[in-house]
């Protein structure tokens, strides 16, 4: 028996791993290009806080400092979720659940009330 997915799976997972490409991607470009920040503070731009890029003192704004932090948990999150949702997508998963009731009365150590 094949599972077929449908198409709000399917498109929920290719959003989701999009998604994860775009903020690994986004990363890769800010990190590449953080060096080229400026290597005195410039209020006006709002590069003021100090990083320290290969042995040299840069300034970045506090928004880069947030994209460095937090795009490369995003993606790996992301990938999680998206790659979790295709192992359940290919795999059936089938639960069997028993229930044994166990009763003193059944043991014949019947007691009368």
């Amino acid at each position: 028996m094949k599972r077929r997915l449908s198409l709000r799976y399917k498109l929920l997972l290719a959003l989701l791993t999009a998604c994860a490409l775009i903020s690994l991607g986004a990363w890769a470009v800010l990190a590449a290009t953080i060096c080229s920040n400026p290597r005195a503070p410039v209020p006006e731009t709002e590069h003021v806080l100090p990083y320290n890029c290969h042995g040299m003192t840069v300034f970045i704004s506090e928004t880069q400092a947030s994209l460095l932090h937090w795009l490369f948990p995003i993606f790996a999150l992301l990938s999680l979720v998206a790659v979790v949702m295709t192992f359940l997508a290919l795999v059936k998963v089938r639960i069997s659940v028993k229930i044994r009731r166990s009763d003193a009365r059944q043991s014949g150590n019947e007691s009368a009330p």
